[in-house]
């Protein structure tokens, strides 16, 4: 689940992520979105990551946040795209 700060980090997206799943044998991992300059959007902060997998544990979700790898060459979740050399 790529975390997007505030577009699907909130306390409905928990509830409507818990109801999704409903039923389901699953475990969730958390993976923060890095920064791509054209999207304009960011990932979720610590914060936000930590509050949100509280949030889905409670609501008695496996959860984990996974460990962050790749930004460095910009193969990190949300970065893989194509890229133009000019």
């Amino acid at each position: 689940y790529a975390l997007i700060n505030r577009f699907n980090d909130t306390s409905e997206c928990a509830q409507k992520l818990k109801q999704l799943l409903k039923g389901m044998q699953c475990h969730i991992n958390l993976i923060p979105l890095n920064s791509v300059c054209e999207s304009g959007l960011k990932g979720s902060t610590v914060d936000r990551v930590k509050a949100f997998k509280k949030m889905l544990e409670d609501k008695g979700l496996s959860v984990t946040v996974r460990r962050e790898m790749g930004a460095d060459i910009s193969g990190a979740c949300g970065q893989l795209r194509r890229s133009y050399l000019k």
